[in-house]
């Protein structure tokens, strides 16, 4: 019989968003020691403790309701072949998960349904001047934003998006400036696509409809 001794712990950072893998092990509670786990960003997501290896605890800062949550598993729970779904107390909406690796990732897949379908849903398709390429820029977006290339000179990765017919409106939320990314045409797409990351710089002013007037992200190489 294989006992497992690390398990995957993944959670979605209450201050950048991003949701990244952390390692646990069972080795690292030797000595009644307590675990924090951390974003790349600096914030803090979880602590976990025991006091005899048996019963463990977790403490989670939510996204969803920006409180704290404890949970309580046994050893057997944590260091198992199944995958658990930490949800928000509030809201039950999953907010992280622990297990195997190749389970937490099918469940992430899962959990991020697509944004076509979800407009398909909303029955707000015909709301876009050109759905797809919309949701492609969307795409997009979201990727640099998981993968923390999303931000703003302020400092600041909590950006909100304001998504309207024709173009998204990025949003610093801590210093209010914005940037906008066009959503009409293959040339919008593929401008969006060639950015590494986009950083907000200055505050948005109304642009007119010349597309060579257009104010757009700043493009940044890394």
């Amino acid at each position: 019989m294989t006992v497992s001794t690390m398990t995957i712990v993944t959670l979605r950072c209450p201050v950048c968003g991003r949701m990244e893998f952390h390692a646990l092990s069972l080795f690292a509670f030797a000595g009644r020691k307590n675990q924090k786990l951390y974003c790349s960003c600096g914030a803090e997501v979880m602590t976990v403790g025991s006091k005899d290896r048996r019963q463990f605890w977790l403490q989670i800062h939510c996204i969803m309701c920006e409180t704290q949550h404890l949970y309580w598993f046994t050893r057997k729970q944590l260091w198992a072949h199944n995958l658990i779904d930490l949800q928000c107390v509030e809201t039950l909406v999953d907010i992280g998960y622990v297990g195997p690796r190749d389970k937490v990732k099918a469940a992430i897949m899962k959990q991020e349904k697509s944004l076509q379908e979800m407009a398909a849903d909303l029955g707000v398709a015909d709301y876009f001047e050109n759905p797809e390429i919309m949701y492609e820029v969307l795409e997009r977006l979201h990727q640099l934003a998981e993968a923390g290339l999303l931000s703003c000179t302020c400092g600041s990765r909590q950006i909100a998006v304001e998504v309207f017919p024709d173009r998204v409106e990025l949003r610093c939320e801590v210093c209010d400036h914005t940037c906008t990314c066009y959503a009409e045409s293959d040339n919008d797409l593929e401008s969006v696509k060639r950015f590494d990351n986009i950083q907000i710089q200055g505050a948005y002013h109304p642009v007119p409809r010349n597309r060579g007037a257009r104010k757009r992200p700043t493009k940044k190489t890394t």
